[in-house]
């Protein structure tokens, strides 16, 4: 009997070790779930995070052989399902390779994806299911992730020509030159780049700064170094844009070859064009394809542990909440000088 007939039969029970006196009928049963699902969902002001946790779920149901809209079935599942999932995600869910076949999902990937499931089902027992946790750890290990960050940096060095790459002479590579700089000197997420309004720039004082919508919508101001802010200075005049105030600060070109001479539209770039700007730019001088858009956020970190900045103010300037997140971005070799052994005396 297939997880689809034991959804469809009415009269069915539901497995003993995970069942719950909820109604066995799916007509009943259904809206139930899905006003939970809804509710999980909503827990986060995150958007980008909203979508993430429902096309997990989403996936997981797939891979069941069912639809997202089928999720009175939530209740059917066991540990098996969970863990069949896990070793398909491990051996064949990472994207496609340039030839469409499969590839093995990143471990960190693919413990997000089983973190997501085991937060909607422990979900559903907080709004009223009594069955078990099919996902839960005693049931279900998620794959070991590294303390270490997996997102490659770049030397300094190449961060320089990359800064270089875009073309000075059109107006597309000005932007460009201003979102690489913005991206290599505040060490933004890419949804935050995505959200900033011309209006978010200001001046306090001898500091140019922008205002950040951070993850959870959190509000944080970044200073902008005098390099990056004449690049965004510029990019706002050839735009055209100073006036427009509650205007996104980066658009894309009205068309696909003007390369902005015949204007922008007053529209954000999307994350995924951004992402493609910055792979376009980081191919053309050459640098490693492994290379992404974060890869600049952890280059910046690493180069400010260099500098002797604080932990606690990489924290801060990331936006990070724990400071464990911000070491994990730190990267290069140890710096045998600052060792704390160095520091200590007896007698």
């Amino acid at each position: 009997m297939t997880k689809t007939d034991l959804i469809t039969t009415p009269e069915t029970a539901l497995p003993p070790a995970f069942g719950g006196s909820l109604p066995t009928d799916r007509i009943k049963l259904r809206p139930l779930i899905a006003q939970a699902f809804e509710a999980w969902l909503s827990k986060t002001e995150s958007t980008a995070t909203r979508t993430a946790y429902r096309n997990d779920v989403k996936q997981f149901m797939a891979f069941q052989g069912l639809e997202i809209e089928q999720l009175e079935a939530m209740t059917q599942f066991v540990p098996d399902d969970v863990t069949r999932w896990r070793d398909y995600l491990l051996a064949a869910g990472g994207r496609p390779d340039h030839e469409g076949n499969p590839t093995p999902g990143e471990n960190s990937t693919v413990a997000r994806k089983i973190t997501s499931l085991r937060s909607f089902f422990s979900f559903l027992q907080n709004y009223g299911y009594r069955g078990a946790n099919p996902a839960a750890p005693d049931f279900v290990k998620s794959p070991k992730v590294s303390d270490k960050g997996l997102t490659p940096s770049i030397l300094p060095k190449r961060v320089g020509h990359l800064l270089d790459a875009p073309d000075p002479e059109t107006p597309s590579g000005i932007r460009d030159r201003a979102v690489l700089a913005v991206f290599a000197y505040m060490a933004l997420r890419v949804d935050e780049l995505h959200h900033i309004n011309v209006g978010n720039i200001s001046r306090d004082g001898e500091h140019t700064v922008i205002r950040i919508k951070g993850k959870g919508n959190e509000i944080r101001r970044g200073v902008i170094p005098p390099i990056a802010a004449a690049a965004v200075t510029e990019w706002i005049t050839v735009a055209g844009i100073a006036n427009d105030r509650s205007g996104p600060l980066f658009r894309p070109g009205a068309s696909a070859r003007g390369q902005g001479r015949d204007g922008f539209v007053r529209r954000r770039m999307t994350v995924r064009a951004i992402q493609q700007l910055v792979k376009k730019h980081c191919q053309a001088v050459g640098i490693d394809e492994e290379v992404s858009v974060h890869s600049l956020r952890v280059t910046a970190a690493t180069e400010a542990d260099k500098a002797g900045i604080p932990l606690i103010d990489i924290q801060h300037w990331l936006g990070h909440k724990d400071p464990r997140t911000t070491l994990r971005y730190i990267r290069g070799v140890e710096n045998l000088d600052r060792s704390p052994a160095y520091t200590i005396r007896y007698g």
